[in-house]
């Protein structure tokens, strides 16, 4: 596997990330009271997740040319 393809792999994860954090924050407009606080909670941990995909992707896209 290439450092592209890696970084590409790591892009898609960001993609299915992303959509699940648009499907959440929806539900924040319509979630009781009750669930906000757990719904938060998770866009956080999601919206970690997709930035370290992102960065992840972004280190191995400049490594693309490097040989190790």
């Amino acid at each position: 596997m290439t450092y592209k393809e890696w970084a590409d792999d790591y892009l898609r994860q960001a993609d299915i990330i992303k959509g699940k954090l648009i499907t959440l924050r929806d539900q924040l407009c319509t979630a009781p009271c009750t669930e906000l606080k757990e719904l938060n909670h998770r866009i956080g941990l999601l919206y970690k997740m997709y930035l370290d995909c992102m960065h992840t992707a972004d280190i191995l896209c400049t490594k693309q040319g490097e040989v190790y």
